[in-house]
């Protein structure tokens, strides 16, 4: 009996052992891949991996407006700003303005107490009068003046005349005449001679002193219509003097009020702007200087009026750069017709450096890039093909609401062409796609199996 037991489990070993060798054994890999169809592994047969079409989105490039902007930001400022200060002090009677009153040129400000004024303006008029009369004037001519028709001269030259005749009779009649007699002529014609040159003189001073007297009148006049205060008339580029029209934007004195001058008082009355137009004094980065050109075209923001764009053009560029914030500075003219726009306003600033009219479009979800490397997927004979590109100016497209964002590029495409706007991240070169519709199937491609 023992033995067999024995028998019996040694078969069972044996019977185990054999089923071991037949699925572990060195036959086993070959038997499954016969039996699986394939041949085995230690046979060279070659094999060719598919890969099937990638379902993709596309869209085709377009030709759109680019406009290249350069940003800056700055403050504006009126075209020219003008602080009133009366030329002479007093008591100021009346004022006629106020702050956001719009004025030209000519119109009245204020008016100082002329009293003091006038009483001067007579006393230099008494004053020249007074020197007139000395060389026998009533006015004072125009141009120069000849003094041998001034009395006082006529006068000396008669005497001067005269003591030559007497002198010239007493040498004719020779010895009939004392040697003292002959010398004290010689001697009243030489005095009349020096009376003569002095009247000459005195005259001379006389005029120059009545001149002195009438610039003192005349700085006395100027001082009493100085005391009537009005708008100044300037010359500027824009604006001729008869359309020139200032804002008050601040007013400094009141009536009654007594205007000194003094180291530690002003007499600053009024602060006036010229407001249209207005000029934007910008700061532009330094790495955009060699873009920005007179005349361009700059579009304004302005906080007060968001969503409105308002325009102007580059009229002044400063050739130095700041050397703390690395900014150049840019001065732009903005017309203000419709006076919406305020001095002291901040403003951001796009400059339109460059405008094409047809530039190459591509949807932003189109662009790649990856370690430094932008590009595209272009859709050409079913295949996908990788274009290298260089973005440029982005725009959004569509009314608001429904906009989608679209970037001008630059590269080997042609409009028209279909670049992949989904499922690039499956995509390698010559990879075979499949255009996938708006309802989610998929279109075939010329060229592409399905």
């Amino acid at each position: 009996m023992k033995r067999y037991i024995f028998g019996i489990l040694l078969g069972l070993v044996g019977l185990g052992g054999a089923f071991w060798y037949k699925h572990h054994g060195p036959g086993a890999n070959i038997s499954s891949e016969k039996s699986a169809g394939k041949e085995p592994v230690g046979k060279a047969t070659p094999t060719h991996k598919v890969f099937k079409p990638v379902a993709v989105t596309v869209t085709p490039v377009t030709n759109r407006r680019s406009i290249r902007l350069v940003k800056g930001v700055g403050s504006l400022y009126g075209q020219d700003e003008i602080t009133i200060t009366p030329k002479v002090e007093g008591r100021i009677l009346k004022t006629f303005v106020d702050v956001g009153d719009r004025v030209k040129p000519g119109e009245l400000l204020l008016i100082i107490d002329d009293t003091d004024y006038l009483l001067a303006v007579s006393e230099a008029q008494k004053a020249l009068e007074l020197e007139l009369s000395k060389v026998g004037l009533k006015v004072l001519p125009k141009g120069p003046v000849d003094v041998n028709q001034i009395p006082m001269v006529i006068r000396a030259g008669f005497l001067e005349k005269n003591s030559q005749i007497r002198k010239d009779r007493l040498l004719r009649l020779g010895g009939t005449t004392s040697p003292e007699e002959r010398e004290q002529a010689d001697t009243e014609n030489r005095v009349a001679n020096a009376n003569f040159r002095q009247a000459i003189l005195d005259a001379q001073t006389t005029l120059a002193s009545a001149e002195l007297r009438q610039a003192q009148l005349n700085t006395a006049k100027q001082r009493l219509a100085d005391t009537k205060v009005r708008i100044p008339a300037i010359e500027t580029s824009s604006k001729d003097s008869k359309n020139l029209e200032y804002a008050v934007t601040q007013r400094l004195v009141t009536q009654g009020e007594l205007l000194k001058a003094s180291p530690s008082t002003s007499m600053s009355a009024f602060k006036l702007v010229i407001d249209n137009p207005l000029k934007l004094q910008a700061a532009v980065p330094e790495r955009h200087l060699s873009e920005v050109r007179l005349g361009q075209l700059v579009d304004l923001e302005v906080e007060s009026y968001r969503g409105r764009i308002f325009q102007g053009k580059v009229a002044r560029i400063n050739p130095a750069i700041d050397r703390t914030n690395r900014t150049f500075q840019i001065e732009v003219d903005v017309p203000n017709d419709e006076k919406l726009l305020r001095s002291g306003s901040f403003a951001k600033a796009s400059i339109q450096t460059k405008v094409d009219e047809n530039a190459l479009t591509v949807p932003e979800e189109s662009i790649l890039s990856y370690a430094g490397v932008v590009k595209v997927f272009v859709v050409r004979e079913g295949k996908a093909v990788e274009v290298p590109v260089e973005i440029g100016v982005r725009m959004m497209v569509g009314k608001k609401g429904q906009e989608s964002a679209w970037v001008e590029v630059m590269g080997d495409l042609k409009v028209g062409e279909l670049v992949v706007t989904s499922g690039q991240t499956q995509l390698h070169r010559d990879r075979e796609v499949r255009i996938r519709t708006p309802d989610g199937a998929a279109e075939s491609v010329p060229g592409v199996s399905r």
